[in-house]
């Protein structure tokens, strides 16, 4: 399922893969989620954080200490740094190699064969809203990829929800 409207017509449960199918891949990998699509999930679920250059990439958790070879906040990381990290073999000696993606490379790598869920980490709020906040960011880019009828933007913490509908409107959506 590739578009939300599409979505709403089904007569039954939706199927969300969380972080992907993390059953059998290490969660919030492109593996991950490329299984998901191969089981034919309705959506994918994922979360994204700030690396130290203001990049949002796909993991769960604010520091790399579970998921990866590294340790600390994922915030306090650079792109390239994160880039060297093993995001796979924590799972299983044959994901050795899996890396952290970029939000970017996971919806260039799932547009057009998935609805994917994007939540937004409550420790990512920075107030006074900023430019490149991650909000903003993820708005840009679903915008770039064209993939609005596709994309569904979930958080715990309800003040991204209004700078969302602000930036859309500001774009006169």
């Amino acid at each position: 399922m590739e578009n939300i409207k599409i979505l709403e017509q089904l007569e039954r449960p939706w199927v969300v893969a969380h972080r992907g199918y993390r059953a059998l891949n290490p969660e919030n990998t492109l593996v991950a989620f490329e299984a998901a699509i191969g089981v034919n999930a309705d959506m994918i679920e994922l979360d994204v954080s700030l690396t130290r250059d203001r990049i949002p990439v796909v993991i769960h958790d604010n520091t790399l200490d579970r998921t990866t070879n590294g340790s600390g906040p994922v915030s306090e990381h650079t792109l390239a740094e994160l880039k060297e990290l093993d995001a796979g073999s924590w799972f299983s000696a044959k994901f050795s190699g899996e890396v952290i993606p970029t939000l970017e490379e996971l919806l260039m790598s799932v547009k057009g064969r998935i609805t994917v869920n994007i939540e937004i980490k409550p420790e990512s709020f920075e107030s006074p809203a900023i430019p490149d906040g991650i909000e903003s960011q993820i708005c840009e880019l679903v915008e770039k990829l064209e993939m609005g009828d596709s994309v569904l933007i979930s958080s715990f913490e309800h003040f991204f929800f209004a700078r969302i509908q602000r930036w859309y409107r500001n774009q006169d959506k």
